[in-house]
């Protein structure tokens, strides 16, 4: 923005179109990116021990669809540790790109599976009962952002330049 243009603009003010073209196309360092794939690994390992654990607790709000469910989670988190494994030694851009769309179609799969199965019952549950109605809103949510970052990955795979 040229000055002769806003002659009472503030500095800042001017120069606030170059600001957004500076940021928004760089990426994390290699380094954070690799902190951030050791986490998911480490994070999605827990939940796979907590997942399969669930059966064996006998908690009152899962019915018996878990065991159905349980194969779709068990391969969304093999799928999530995979990926994050592959881009923790392959850190490319089309990798990294291909990876998350991956993960995103995996979960978005394993969302639409819950939805459809829905392995809970809250109505034995004394004051939970609205969980059942608020549980697949959450779902449709999470489907809905799922399938937004797997159009968002294939555009900055096909098109962005790094």
């Amino acid at each position: 923005m040229n000055d002769e243009r806003a002659p009472g603009m503030p500095h800042w003010a001017r120069r606030v179109d170059d600001y957004g073209r500076k940021r928004w196309h760089k990426e994390k360092p290699v380094k954070n990116r690799r902190g951030e794939y050791i986490t998911a690994i480490i994070w999605n390992l827990v939940w796979l021990f907590i997942v399969n654990k669930i059966p064996d607790w006998h908690l009152r709000f899962i019915n018996e669809h878990y065991l159905t469910v349980l194969y779709a989670l068990n391969m969304n988190i093999i799928i999530q540790i995979g990926a994050n494994a592959v881009m923790l030694i392959l850190d490319f851009r089309f990798v990294r790109y291909l990876s998350k769309i991956l993960m995103e179609t995996a979960n978005f799969l394993c969302l639409i599976i819950i939805y459809y199965i829905y392995p809970f019952d809250f109505t034995g549950i004394s004051g939970l009962s609205w969980l059942d109605t608020v549980i697949p809103i959450l779902l449709v949510i999470g489907m809905v952002v799922s399938a937004l970052k797997v159009i968002s990955n294939t555009w900055k795979l096909i098109f962005w330049k790094s």
